[in-house]
């Protein structure tokens, strides 16, 4: 894992969201965003709900500044993320900290189909669409480069049942402002009940990597009420790539009760026209909730192999370990666990639907 001193922006931003949404509303009129106070409410509940109002806030004044200066029938809906903190240890990196948040703005006066996103994320998910990798450090071992701070809209041109394509445009907050373009296609195919296949289709422009397309297909299979296969990969080609970059992983879910889950993987990486591949290893991760149905913690352990370039980016059989934890916020992630979990299914006699499954927030940690 790389240390990543810009993670420490994740962390002071929930340290000064805490206080403040302690705090109680002195102005006369009521703020749309602050919702009642919880007598019962404990830190996790008001970190939480310091976040929400936060981004609530940043909801409404884009919306208002873009979308005329009428309140919202109804601040705070659409609005959504995840915010995560992991501490791990590698032999090839050895210790660091990263920090990842996501945060997704409904922007409705200006358009129902138009949204804001800010957060902390990896270039190739924010830009490239590889989302290969889930959990509180998703990139770790599968992205090229450190996450970093973004902020872009996107606009869903269409939105179907077995179908979407989204456009999107934004920057990468660094120095140089760094400006990027994509334009995706989704496409889900259920050939039987037990099995849903994904493909994405992006196509990207970023000022540092120039033109890219991205082809990503992931498999999916319900093997029992409680376990999930799936097997993802991407392919990417871009002005900057030796060829084509390919990433793979293929991992198992276990739903072990209500709020704990197992995830065994393998995973590997590499450049057609380079090192083939130049990452490849296995890892196991124990996700649970706790104390909140919201609030993940995820354990990880790690054997992976590297052939870098450079002597300092090589390693043979070499472990990892990280923990981190995971806060999802919002009314989208809300629904998603109220809903039945993979565990309670267990009296029925087949499968759940792979679809329903991915999205458990319990068992896979997966986001689209």
């Amino acid at each position: 894992m790389r240390t990543v001193p810009a993670c420490r922006g994740v962390w002071l931003a929930l340290a000064l969201i805490a206080p403040a949404a302690a705090q109680e509303a002195d102005a006369e009129l009521a703020d749309p965003c602050r919702d009642p106070p919880v007598a019962s409410a404990g830190s996790l509940d008001t970190v939480r709900a310091g976040l929400e109002r936060s981004v609530c806030g940043m909801s409404r004044f884009v919306d208002r500044l873009f979308g005329g200066g009428h309140e919202l029938a109804e601040p705070g809906q659409g609005n959504y993320g995840r915010a995560g903190l992991a501490l791990g240890w590698n032999e090839l990196d050895d210790l660091g900290l990263d920090g990842r948040l996501r945060a997704n703005l409904a922007l409705p006066r200006v358009d129902e189909r138009l949204n804001a996103i800010f957060g902390r994320v990896s270039r190739d998910e924010f830009v490239a669409d590889e989302t290969v990798g889930i959990g509180p450090l998703a990139g770790e071992f599968s992205d090229e480069e450190d996450a970093a701070w973004f902020a872009g809209l996107g606009y869903g041109v269409h939105r179907g049942r077995r179908s979407r394509f989204d456009l999107g445009a934004g920057v990468k907050l660094d120095s140089p402002l760094n400006p990027y373009l994509n334009a995706r296609h989704r496409r889900y195919f259920q050939p039987a009940e037990p099995w849903l296949l994904t493909l994405r289709s992006t196509a990207f422009w970023e000022n540092q990597e120039g033109f890219g397309l991205t082809e990503a297909f992931d498999f999916d299979r319900a093997l029992a009420p409680a376990y999930l296969l799936r097997w993802a990969n991407s392919l990417r080609w871009s002005e900057q790539t030796l060829g084509l970059r390919w990433k793979t992983r293929v991992a198992l879910y276990q739903a072990l009760d209500h709020r704990r889950a197992q995830r065994y993987e393998l995973f590997a990486r590499g450049e057609t026209d380079g090192q083939q591949p130049d990452l490849y290893g296995l890892r196991f991760t124990q996700r649970r909730s706790m104390w909140r149905d919201w609030f993940f913690v995820e354990a990880t352990a790690t054997l992976f192999w590297a052939h870098g370039v450079a002597p300092a980016e090589r390693c043979h059989a070499c472990p990892g370990f990280s923990i981190g934890f995971e806060m999802l916020f919002g009314e989208v992630y809300d629904q998603l666990l109220r809903q039945p979990q993979p565990a309670a299914r267990a009296a029925y006699n087949r499968p759940a639907p792979p679809a329903r499954l991915l999205r458990d927030p319990k068992l896979t940690g997966y986001h689209e």
